[in-house]
C-alpha cells in the first residue's frame, strides 16, 4: 500500500513537471490558446480577436436559432455583466456563429441586441469557424430535423475565458452558475 500511495505522488510530480496541461470547465487553465483569427462581425467588416487586447472575453459558440442554451446562455453573460457593476465595460461576450447559413450579420446583429451587453457576433465562411471551434476544442454538427428551420446544430455549451493578452484562462460548464462567471472575471479587471 506504501508502495502504490508514492507512486501515485511521483507519478503526479512527473505529470506536472512535464508540462502536462488540460483544460477542464470550471477549472483554471494553464495553456496558451486562442490564436488571433480573423472572421466578419454583425456589421459586415473583418474581425481579428487581437483587435480586443486590454480586454477581458468571454467566447462562446452558438447560433441564432437556439432554442435553448444560446439565449439562457447569453442571458446569463447579460445578468454576470450587471453584477460586475462599472467594470462590466472591460468585458466583451464574443459569440462566435456555428450557422453560417442562417447567422448573418445582420441577424447577429438584430440577436445580440436582445441581451443589452458589450458583445461582438461573429461568422465568416464554414472553413473559417471549422478553424476556431478547433482552435478551442468545441464542436458541433448540423443536424436534419422535419421542423421548419429545416435543420438544427447541435453544439458544445462551453464558454471560454480570456485574459486581456488573449491566453484562455478558464473555461465554465453550461451548468456553471452565473456568480462562478463573475467570480472567475472579477480577478483579470484588478
Amino acid at each position: 500500500m506504501k508502495y502504490f500511495f508514492w507512486a501515485a505522488i511521483v507519478s503526479l510530480l512527473l505529470v506536472v513537471g512535464s508540462g502536462a496541461q488540460t483544460v477542464a470547465a470550471g477549472k483554471p487553465a494553464r495553456i496558451q490558446t486562442g490564436r488571433d483569427f480573423k472572421l466578419t462581425d454583425e456589421n459586415g467588416r473583418s474581425f481579428s480577436l487581437s483587435q480586443l487586447r486590454g480586454k477581458v472575453v468571454l467566447l462562446f459558440f452558438g447560433y441564432t436559432h437556439c432554442p435553448d442554451a444560446c439565449p439562457t446562455t447569453m442571458a446569463r453573460l447579460a445578468r454576470a455583466g450587471q453584477l460586475l457593476g462599472n467594470k462590466a465595460d472591460r468585458v466583451v461576450t464574443v459569440f462566435v456563429s456555428v450557422d453560417p447559413g442562417r447567422d448573418t450579420p445582420s441577424v447577429l446583429k438584430d440577436y445580440l441586441a436582445y441581451f443589452h451587453m458589450n458583445s461582438i457576433g461573429l461568422t465568416g465562411t464554414k472553413t473559417e469557424i471549422d478553424a476556431v471551434v478547433k482552435e478551442y476544442g468545441a464542436k458541433y454538427e448540423i443536424e436534419q430535423s422535419d421542423s421548419a428551420a429545416g435543420y438544427h446544430v447541435n453544439h458544445s455549451t462551453d464558454l471560454y475565458l480570456l485574459d486581456q493578452k488573449g491566453s484562455l484562462v478558464q473555461t465554465f460548464g453550461y451548468n456553471d452558475g452565473i456568480q462562478s462567471i463573475v467570480d472567475g472575471v472579477r480577478p483579470l479587471l484588478k
